[in-house]
């Protein structure tokens, strides 16, 4: 059922890009060698509850992998990066310009998927989660070659990564008819783990390294660090107590102790 509704979600992308680029290059970036987290956090959410997963809530998830994919378009530019998912980038293949202007069609088709909806609220909430990713982007960027400190590095892990993860629980559940707060919440926790756990991996370290930038480690040291963890982690098992047994609650709580 997973691996379904994700194929669902890849058909509507594919549907609304046209493609700027020769050689389908758009497109393969926006369909293959994503992981698809943050469709997958928000499905197995809200299977575990037993709620439907209809074509509007296809759109919210279809909307925010477009927007997750947009700000990677970016994040190449900003730190000139020269792979990505295993594929030279755009901006090293073409250029910075081009894969901004990527980036911006990207974003301005998330837009409209979200128009389609015809749901205020929840235009608002992407509208400000677009906000508050690109200012989370720019002061760490602005804090490059300064050491920053935890409640420094959480406000910025909050707002470039955890604010998408929250924004597409919050609207799954306004589709859903719920109370927006806990899945909201369970999102941003999510996000920044991780956020965490990606400081953790090799490429990100040396990227880091590379454009001056003070991941978690730099900040907190290795054992700090995990402890930070693992204290997000609790959160989430907690909020996850009182969900039903079912598949889905099993592979939710597999994705949180993954992190």
């Amino acid at each position: 059922m997973l691996s379904q509704d994700l194929n669902k979600i890849l058909q509507i992308i594919n549907e609304y890009i046209s493609e700027l680029l020769p050689q389908n290059e758009l497109k393969n970036f926006l369909l293959n060698g994503s992981k698809l987290m943050r469709s997958k956090l928000a499905i197995l959410y809200f299977r575990a509850q037993n709620y439907e997963i209809n074509d509007d809530f296809l759109k919210i998830l279809a909307a925010g992998e477009l927007i997750h994919n947009a700000s990677l378009l970016h994040d190449d530019v900003i730190d000139n990066s020269e792979l990505r998912r295993g594929r030279t980038t755009i901006v090293k293949k073409y250029s910075s310009d081009i894969s901004v202007l990527c980036g911006d069609y990207v974003v301005s088709k998330a837009i409209e998927l979200l128009l389609k909806i015809n749901n205020y609220e929840i235009l608002s909430i992407f509208n400000n989660c677009v906000q508050n990713m690109t200012q989370a982007e720019v002061k760490q960027y602005l804090g490059r070659n300064t050491m920053s400190d935890r409640e420094k590095y959480i406000e910025i892990s909050k707002g470039k990564t955890a604010e998408l993860f929250a924004a597409i629980l919050s609207s799954c559940a306004i589709i859903s008819n719920l109370e927006k707060k806990l899945p909201a919440k369970f999102g941003y926790t999510f996000g920044i783990c991780f956020q965490i756990k990606n400081d953790f991996e090799t490429r990100s370290i040396d990227e880091d390294k590379n454009n001056k930038t003070p991941n978690v480690i730099d900040v907190l040291g290795i054992e700090n660090a995990n402890a930070l963890l693992d204290n997000y982690k609790e959160e989430m098992r907690d909020m996850l107590k009182n969900f039903p047994n079912n598949k889905y609650t099993a592979e939710l709580k597999g994705l949180v102790e993954k992190l």
